[in-house]
């Protein structure tokens, strides 16, 4: 539906949507979105999460293939970073999702409805912290 959809016609530092609601530590967490991005060179932000003391505690990043470099995809939840078998930079509205939990720090992707990849050891037994902000559209810097 119209109403829940963000749409960010340009690159900026200015355009993103905040979340008001303060979130409790999490253990695990699940995130899915309708996502398109172009191939353009550069990089998106489609969601982060900041707390006191660390503004890059959960980051999904979209980075656009720029000076013999490709696209990619990747998920930090400080100080660890995963590599995401995201095929995305294409133009084409695409259903993504990403579950992780702290045990083993395991994850898993999905691409329109296909799990495209997994891994262990993203920041295991790291719970997220609470009382941080949600930024769609944008990674914070404090």
């Amino acid at each position: 539906p119209d109403r829940f959809q963000l749409t960010f016609p340009l690159r900026t530092n200015y355009m993103y949507a905040k979340v008001k609601k303060s979130l409790p530590e999490m253990y695990a967490f699940s995130v899915c979105m309708w996502m398109k991005s172009n191939a353009s060179p550069g990089m998106g932000t489609p969601f982060s999460y900041a707390v006191p003391g660390q503004a890059n505690e959960l980051v999904l990043i979209d980075r656009g293939a720029a000076w013999g470099t490709p696209a990619s995809t990747t998920l930090t939840h400080h100080p660890q970073v995963a590599k995401l078998p995201f095929v995305i930079n294409d133009g084409k509205w695409h259903h993504i999702c990403v579950t992780w939990t702290t045990r083993d720090g395991v994850w898993e992707a999905y691409q329109d409805g296909t799990q495209t990849g997994s891994g262990e050891n993203l920041a295991p037994y790291h719970p997220i912290k609470p009382q941080g902000v949600l930024v769609l559209g944008q990674e914070q810097v404090r």
